[in-house]
């Protein structure tokens, strides 16, 4: 789905360009702390699944050469109002900013022009300190850091005894751990394992459409992998990760909970920071956790993971508390008592409205 056109402007302006924009991508790919949500292919892939519209608002120097970017999707609710993020389904996004950029100045600038298109709100998945605008926590976000050696390698820091015993208990019970090579094994293998997850959490499963469309877009190209657990030939859980920089981020996780007893998921979780490490990335990012689940916040620091407060920035006014409970609590009885398909079909259904 194509964004807007580009504008043009002078030297030393804030511009408007497409998301698939070569010297943004080139702005993308040589700059350090960009993260796989800032990879154009990621924005192809939510703009390729659920038909938002996208954009980027990029600031030049006086002598026309980019120097910061935002990229921004636009969602709507069911009641047509607009909204601007940066990014949905994206734990934590915020502008890309070089030599000579100022975020500040890119951010103030998107929101006056998501003013003059009549857009609600702009929403930047990350807590600078802008003016006029309303940061809160929202979550925490875990990462490990990958240590480098005097020798150049890198290494992860030493997990619980408890993970370590996990690790060879899934290797003594014979759970294997491949990397996904083939469509099949991300569009149907995962995807089952998935879905059965997000029933067991009374929450919508993504539509399969969307799994397809990030092994074309993300998986397939390298900017990301899947790894598959199994047990003999069944698969027994799985995982996605997403490459951008120099950091391997954990997005998704699923698994058949008649199998818990083998740890698979550690299994998994072992072989991803294995891979990271051999490939001498410096991070490994275990993403968002909700302040709401302690379980998962356990889970993550017990591999050494360092927490750190997630903030969210609204330019918008506030308004006012939502009313009623909120619509999780109210369908997720209903998932956990149904067939799959029906987990399935809220989520082809409600999913894109989630953003």
């Amino acid at each position: 789905m194509p964004g807007w056109s580009q504008t043009s402007g002078p030297p030393g302006s804030i511009d408007v360009v497409d998301i698939g924009d070569p010297e943004w991508a080139r702005f993308v790919a040589g700059h350090s702390e960009a993260t796989c949500f800032h990879q154009p292919a990621w924005l192809g892939t939510l703009t390729g699944t659920y038909g938002f519209r996208a954009l980027v608002v990029v600031q030049r120097n006086p002598a026309g050469t980019l120097v910061a970017g935002l990229p921004l999707i636009e969602v709507r609710q069911p009641t047509g109002v607009r909204r601007w993020s940066c990014l949905p389904f994206s734990d934590e996004c915020g502008p890309l900013v070089g030599p000579g950029g100022s975020a500040a100045a890119l951010m103030l600038h998107a929101d006056d022009l998501r003013r003059a298109r009549g857009v609600a709100d702009l929403e930047v998945r990350t807590g600078p300190a802008v003016p006029g605008a309303r940061s809160r926590q929202v979550a925490v976000t875990h990462a490990l850091a990958l240590q480098t050696t005097s020798e150049g390698a890198t290494r992860p820091p030493r997990p619980r005894a408890s993970v370590r015993r996990h690790v060879a208990t899934a290797a003594r019970l014979g759970v294997h751990v491949d990397v996904a090579e083939a469509a099949s094994e991300v569009v149907d293998t995962y995807y089952r394992l998935h879905v059965r997850t997000r029933r067991r959490q009374g929450v919508p499963a993504q539509p399969h459409r969307y799994f397809r469309v990030l092994w074309e877009q993300m998986i397939e190209p390298g900017h990301g992998f899947v790894l598959i657990a199994r047990h003999g030939r069944t698969a027994v859980a799985g995982a996605v990760y997403l490459l951008g920089g120099r950091t391997v981020t954990y997005k998704y996780g699923a698994s058949d909970s008649q199998f818990w007893s083998l740890h698979p998921n550690h299994a998994v979780m072992a072989a991803a920071i294995n891979w990271a490490t051999e490939q001498r990335y410096t991070s490994f990012d275990f993403g968002r956790t909700d302040l709401d689940n302690p379980g998962l916040v356990q889970f993550k620091e017990s591999w050494g993971a360092q927490a750190r407060p997630l903030w969210y920035t609204s330019f918008s006014e506030p308004t006012g508390q939502r009313s009623g409970p909120p619509l999780h609590s109210l369908i997720a009885p209903l998932i956990r008592r149904s067939p799959a398909f029906v987990c399935r079909g809220l989520g082809e259904l409600l999913y894109r409205y989630a953003a």
